[in-house]
């Protein structure tokens, strides 16, 4: 999958010139390390204004002459500039908000293949949000997200408003200071190193982590929390495709970002051949979940063989709603996120320097063409905040996690024994 960056208006009349805030000042150190760490094509726009601008639409409802092309203000802010040398950057010039030219670019830098793109500048709620809806018009398979951290809007207020716009827009939204505020992702990361070390200490003394993985961020974090705790040399991330699998190109990406041993199984013939040998016509749930437990069955293969432990993968919105397979990848030996929601997930996956691409792949079962949020009825965000103060806008929603809470309790705890008394 590609890999794209947008960074939008990041000039000097936005930050230090007529335009400026102290919002965009305090933003430009982020987005330039942003920059520089990323390794793919870059879209820079600037607003680029003539000097009738006075008399043009725009003017007339914001008369503050800025960004004439030519002039000091115009210019990219020089922090900026210094961190797209050498960069595979392309400057797209814009007459208004949303940049009628960049649809086009970008799909003749993607071709026909799938991409995600992080989307960083200013204004948040002007030109930030115009050029992201745009592009989710024309590319609605496309995944896109925003780094809040560093984008700036006209105000703190219109900033926040604009984010949760395009969030309710399925464009991803991160680094808001309510999230960092609420979640110490540094304070967890260690504090979960510690915890896999010393689970490693006591069950299994020089073991490996074995570790499924699909691609998604749960996996994602999970192995690079295990790699931290142990050392690359001691995990072992296993790739599970059931015949095709169209994001392998994902897990693949983790397994060489984390420099872990991999190694490859395609369960096609298992789950087919258990389906072949069954004297009845499976059930579509049983469909659904013969994959996940023929999975785990391969992990403990590989963990037999290989001296290993088996690490869980679920976070605690998916078990919350029952969004995981019993004896399927709700199984392992050890769980390091079980207590950790999807947005939890995502804050960790970046404090331990995971592509924000597999941080953002939206989830989906892999079987109906439909993602995850799609099949339950209500956002990740929206189940993650009910989960944590007990809060929702929507009493259906509501109504909906509960029965699904209370319907899937029960794969959260051990199997019922009966007490003999003796």
């Amino acid at each position: 999958m590609k890999q794209f960056l947008l960074v939008v208006d990041m000039q000097k009349d936005f930050t230090d010139g007529v335009l400026g805030s102290k919002e965009a000042v305090r933003a430009i150190p982020y987005a330039a390390e942003k920059i520089r760490s990323f390794d793919g094509p870059i879209f820079v726009t600037m607003d680029t204004h003539k000097e009738d601008y006075m008399e043009t639409s725009e003017g007339k409802h914001l008369p503050v002459p800025h960004c004439i092309k030519g002039t000091a203000g115009w210019a990219l802010d020089q922090r900026i500039a210094e961190a797209l040398t050498g960069k595979d950057w392309t400057a797209v010039e814009k007459r208004t908000f949303g940049s009628d030219e960049l649809p086009a670019l970008v799909r003749k830098a993607a071709g026909e293949e799938p991409f995600w793109m992080e989307i960083i500048g200013f204004c948040t709620d002007i030109c930030v949000i115009s050029n992201a809806l745009l592009l989710k018009a024309h590319f609605p398979e496309s995944e896109f997200s925003v780094d809040a951290k560093a984008a700036a809007g006209v105000t703190p207020e219109l900033h926040e408003a604009a984010l949760k716009t395009m969030q309710s827009c399925q464009i991803g939204v991160h680094g808001t200071e309510e999230a960092r505020q609420a979640f110490d992702a540094a304070k967890v990361k260690d504090a979960c190193v510690a915890w896999i070390r010393d689970f490693f200490e006591q069950n299994g003394k020089d073991c490996n982590a074995i570790v499924g993985i699909s691609g998604g961020k749960d996996s994602s974090v999970v192995a690079a929390l295990c790699a931290e705790a142990l050392g690359k040399d001691r995990v072992i991330g296993v790739l599970m495709p059931c015949g095709v699998q169209s994001d392998i190109d994902m897990a693949e990406l983790l397994v060489a970002h984390l420099g872990i041993r991999s190694c490859r199984v395609n369960i096609e013939a298992a789950v087919e051949g258990v389906k072949a040998a069954l004297p009845f016509a499976p059930s579509a749930q049983s469909r659904i979940n013969l994959p996940p437990r023929i999975r785990m069955a391969v992990l403990y293969a590989v963990g037999q063989s290989h001296n290993g432990r088996v690490a869980n993968t679920c976070n605690l919105s998916e078990d919350w709603v029952g969004y995981s397979t019993r004896y399927g990848d709700a199984a392992g030996d050890f769980s390091p996120c079980s207590g950790l929601t999807v947005q939890e997930m995502k804050a960790l996956g970046r404090e331990l320097g995971l592509p924000e691409v597999l941080i953002e792949k939206v989830p989906s079962d892999g079987l109906t063409g439909k993602t995850d949020e799609e099949n339950l009825g209500f956002t990740y965000a929206e189940l993650d905040r009910y989960i944590r103060t007990g809060e929702i806008e929507d009493p259906a929603k509501k109504e909906r996690i509960d029965a699904l809470h209370r319907r899937n309790e029960f794969k959260l705890k051990p199997m019922p024994a009966f007490d003999p008394g003796l």
